[in-house]
């Protein structure tokens, strides 16, 4: 009992699992009070026991024992469900055929470092830790999808860290190969040196045996060249050591020359070298008589010529010594790799001289190549700056091409030049028949102009007759409108006449208002007259206001014909402005114009046909309005004469009315009674000239005349 008091209250009751909680119990008991506090915050509430169903499995596998604590039984289940531990589910949830997990145990305890092993840590993935219920939470909360995400994107960064890293292998491959052609290059390049080497020696070897002439050595004053360390003296096979020619041969630098040497004697010989002034007759600098010694321009040469020879020799000294130095240190290498056989030594001889045949027979093919590079015309001084040049020009060629010919170009920028001369070439083509197309375009065209200038000049004929011909219709139509305004002055006149002559009747109103006055005795027996001069007077009133409608007429169709005369002339100018715009819009539209002057000639032609038909029809009804007028002129003057006639008779009879006494009156009315008795049908002499059928000048003149009457 005094063991139990250290215990928590949930650990002294019966625990579910026998035997793991059993050897927990026994753990705690033993254990201190900080890991009893610590089972504390882990524990959980016991759950109520019940029965087990047992059930055989084949190899349930051993059975170990759980000492860690974070698997005992508390108050708190929910802490211990939502842990990363895989802990062994309750008899509860876990299926009844499954049996306990013990794996997980071990790997606790190798992650803990309990295990077999010390010192080894493992990570385990995080769907073998987390229980069953955890794993049940996490889908329900959605967070599977984050974590399938997250091995998601460590998938995709993997692949792009081993996509990579072949990458840069790859990268790493190519170098290596970039340096083993460069390194490959240096080799030819250096091969090329010692052959040229090799070649000036001999040359200048030969050239120094064969200088032995006396008169030569007293031009040329070799004593200086001789204490020059690269002289004559030292100029053979044993002036290099132990190296041979053979050596040399296969011996080569450890890195390439920054420059290649120029040897002075491969060209063809100067004038002023030592070889070619041995041909050349002697000249000596100093006479006999004068005893001076001049400077010798060509002495000054070949001095000039000889320092160049000596520094040429100084630089292939220096590559000797390189190769010299090359030498030991291969033969350090050989000495110090010690061959089992002599036949290996053969086969190193020959596959070095299979090397070497190879290097110089490359050696060749790149001179050849060079020759054939630098013959092609291009900048630069070795293969390699003119194979550049060429890229470039290709390049150029290739950017002057676009901006030549714009459009889609499928070649990239980094093409291969036989591509871009394709392309070039085929540009070109296209071009060429182009030109040829466009030649004969241009030629139709010009053909094609040529027709229409001659069209355009006829039609400019055309136009000019037209308007000479608009021209004599404007003076035409001048010429109407002064005759219009000609008739327009006499009809002012005649309305001028007219009103003149209606003063002139009032007037004689008056003056028949005081003869009416005067005559009141006269009316009764002149009634009968009155009626008939009333009937007579209606029709001349009739015939008056027939006239006047007339002359309203005549005076509308006067303005109606200025109307249009105006019109006409708007017209005209209208058209003929528009004509104007046209054909000097047709100067520039030539093509597009043609039509439509056709149309407006047509149309002009059409105007001029009206306006011929209207200037006609005006002819004719000005004949016939001067027809009118003059008839109606003549009845004016007739009306005039007879009213002055009627008027002088009125005045007659009145003054005979006036100067007769009343006898004679009374007397006279009955001899007119009685004749008018006598004879019924006739009229009295007064009557005659009334009734007399007279011209009407529908003025109505004759009205108060015959009411007075």
């Amino acid at each position: 009992m005094a063991e139990d008091l250290d215990v928590p209250i949930a650990m002294r009751r019966t625990p579910r699992r026998s035997a793991g909680n059993a050897s927990l119990i026994r753990t705690t008991s033993n254990g201190s009070s900080v890991s009893s506090a610590h089972m504390m915050n882990i524990s959980r509430t016991p759950s109520k026991p019940k029965t087990k169903k047992r059930v055989r499995f084949s190899d349930p596998g051993p059975e170990i024992s759980r000492n860690s604590p974070s698997s005992s039984t508390g108050l708190t289940p929910m802490v211990r469900r939502s842990s990363l531990l895989g802990t062994t589910p309750s008899p509860k949830r876990r299926r009844h055929s499954a049996p306990f997990r013990t794996r997980v145990d071990d790997e606790v305890d190798e992650l803990a470092g309990t295990g077999d092993t010390p010192n080894v840590i493992r990570f385990l993935p995080l769907r073998q830790v987390l229980d069953d219920r955890v794993k049940r939470r996490i889908k329900r909360n959605g967070l599977s999808e984050e974590m399938n995400v997250i091995d998601e994107e460590k998938k995709q960064r993997a692949d792009a860290q081993r996509q990579e890293i072949q990458r840069l292998r790859h990268e790493l491959a190519e170098k290596d190969a970039e340096i083993d052609r460069l390194r490959d290059a240096t080799m030819v390049q250096d091969g090329e040196r010692l052959i040229e080497l090799e070649q000036q020696v001999e040359q200048l070897r030969g050239e120094l045996d064969s200088q032995t002439d006396p008169a030569d050595q007293s031009r040329y004053d070799w004593t200086m060249a001789a204490r020059d360390p690269f002289s004559d003296s030292y100029m053979d096979d044993e002036g290099f050591g132990d190296t041979t020619m053979g050596d040399l041969v296969c011996s080569t630098p450890s890195r390439a020359r920054t420059s290649f040497l120029t040897p002075p004697c491969t060209s063809p010989l100067a004038p002023a070298t030592p070889t070619s002034m041995r041909r050349m007759p002697s000249t000596p600098s100093s006479h006999a008589a004068v005893q001076t010694c001049l400077p010798d321009p060509e002495k000054e040469a070949l001095e000039a010529e000889l320092g160049s020879l000596r520094l040429e020799l100084t630089k292939m000294g220096d590559t000797l010594e390189n190769c010299e130095a090359l030498k030991a240190r291969i033969q350090q290498k050989i000495c110090s790799v010690q061959t089992s056989s002599s036949q290996e030594e053969l086969d190193l001889e020959a596959k070095l001289e299979m090397v070497v045949q190879s290097l110089s027979d490359r050696t060749a093919a790149l001179l050849d190549l060079n020759a054939s590079l630098s013959a092609l015309g291009f900048r630069g001084d070795d293969a390699s700056e003119i194979v550049s040049s060429l890229a470039a020009a290709f390049r150029s060629a290739r950017l002057e091409l676009e901006y030549l010919t714009p459009g889609e170009i499928a070649l990239p920028l980094s093409s291969h030049g036989a591509e871009v001369l394709d392309l070039v070439l085929t540009r070109l083509r296209d071009l060429a028949r182009k030109a040829k197309e466009d030649e004969e375009e241009i030629d139709e065209y010009h053909a094609l102009e040529l027709s229409l200038r001659q069209q355009l000049g006829a039609r400019v004929e055309a136009m000019d007759g037209m308007k000479r011909e608009l021209g004599k219709n404007a003076s035409r139509l001048k010429e109407k409108d002064e005759q219009i305004s000609d008739l327009e002055v006499g009809m002012d006149r005649l309305k001028g006449a007219i009103e003149g002559y209606r003063r002139d009747i009032s007037e004689l109103e008056n003056l028949v208002q005081r003869v009416e006055d005067d005559g009141r005795e006269t009316e009764a027996s002149l009634r009968t007259q009155v009626v008939a001069g009333k009937a007579e007077a209606k029709k001349k009133d009739d015939s008056i206001a027939q006239l006047e409608a007339k002359l309203v007429s005549v005076l509308s169709d006067t303005a109606e014909l200025r109307i249009q005369l105006a019109d006409v002339q708007a017209k005209r100018i209208a058209s003929v402005t528009a004509l104007n715009k046209s054909h000097g819009s047709a100067l520039a539209l030539r093509d597009a114009r043609v039509t439509e002057l056709r149309g407006e000639i047509d149309s002009i032609n059409e105007s001029l046909r009206n306006a011929h038909e209207t200037i006609r029809q005006l002819r004719v009804e000005n004949l016939g309005l001067r027809s009118d007028m003059d008839d109606e002129r003549k009845k004016a003057k007739e009306a005039i004469d007879s009213m002055k006639a009627e008027l002088e008779r009125v005045l007659k009879m009145s003054e005979g009315i006036l100067a007769t006494p009343q006898k004679g009156r009374v007397v006279g009315q009955r001899r007119s009674s009685r004749k008018q008795k006598a004879t019924p049908e006739d009229t009295p002499e007064t009557g005659k000239s009334l009734k007399r059928r007279r011209f009407d000048s529908g003025l109505g003149f004759l009205e108060e005349e015959e009411l007075d009457i």
